[in-house]
């Protein structure tokens, strides 16, 4: 019987492990996401701003490691269609922004969405940076509480 108990403490706390892996990896995904979301858009306007290319083309020419942070599919037609297929790991704040960006972006002329690109950064570029200065303390209680969760579980089991 007592293997048993100790079979449950050993799975119990696998559990914490695993739980405490998955809430950091969420943490840090979701930082990159944002990240990468605030890149792809920086890429965009200076594609429109030099270029005047429409917002196909400058998906289609984007860094792979950009649309990879974003969490995109390797090959989008437009934003709405890359949104489509992204899980996104933000808030819903943030997220809201991204589809009031889909909307508007790529409809209008060059100046009116250059406007809409520095609108959109400016109001995505202040959420990474509390977004990086939280990641730290972040990432340290993601990894304690489903271990302190489970070592409390292990005690009440003894």
């Amino acid at each position: 019987m007592l293997y048993f108990k100790w079979i449950g403490i050993a799975l119990v706390l696998c559990c914490g492990i695993g739980a405490s892996v998955a809430f950091v990896a969420f943490e840090r995904r979701r930082f990159a996401q944002a990240c990468g979301f605030l890149a792809l858009l920086r890429y965009i306007r200076l594609q429109i701003d030099c270029f005047s290319l429409p917002i196909g083309k400058i998906l289609g020419s984007c860094d792979r490691a950009v649309l990879a942070d974003c969490g995109a599919p390797v090959h989008a037609p437009d934003f709405p269609t890359l949104l489509d297929g992204t899980r996104l790991y933000l808030p819903e704040e943030i997220c809201r922004l991204l589809t009031d960006l889909a909307a508007q972006l790529g409809g209008s002329y060059r100046e009116e969405q250059l406007r809409c690109c520095d609108y959109y950064m400016a109001r995505l570029a202040p959420f990474c940076d509390r977004l990086r200065e939280e990641l730290p303390r972040r990432t340290r209680m993601a990894a304690l509480l489903p271990l302190a969760f489970a070592a409390i579980l292990v005690l009440l089991l003894l």
